[in-house]
């Protein structure tokens, strides 16, 4: 007998999606010209994803981001540090921070959610 499947306990369907992230303190400017950082996310979700930082980001830091989506599509959003974590990859630590997207527009919603989409039918393919 099969056992039962334990319910999904979040609300979006997360992928694993490694593209640059480019962030900085919040500042309400989509331009991204000087002083900013530069991440890789791990994980990525409609409403929020993972990401490597060099420096951890305090909880509830509000940031600026430039996603760099597959096929050379940049999305801007408005995130807030929801927590962190060290993770061992190929013997060496690095440092993860969680976040929550707070302002996106529709159509960088309709983005992420298609690249979410398509990583799972590339998946299920396999």
């Amino acid at each position: 007998m099969e056992e039962p499947k334990k319910p999904e306990k979040r609300r979006f369907v997360r992928v694993e999606l490694i593209v640059p992230v480019k962030y900085r303190a919040f500042r309400n400017d989509s331009i991204f010209q000087s002083n900013f950082n530069v991440g890789r996310s791990r994980d990525i979700s409609v409403g929020g994803l993972k990401f490597a930082v060099a420096k951890h980001n305090p909880v509830n830091t509000k940031l600026d981001m430039e996603l760099e989506l597959p096929d050379a599509l940049s999305a801007y959003v408005t995130g807030k540090v929801i927590g962190g974590e060290d993770v061992m990859v190929n013997g060496i630590v690095h440092r993860f921070d969680r976040i929550s997207f707070l302002e996106m527009d529709k159509e960088v919603q309709d983005l992420i959610m298609r690249q979410v989409f398509e990583s799972m039918r590339r998946k299920r393919t396999k």
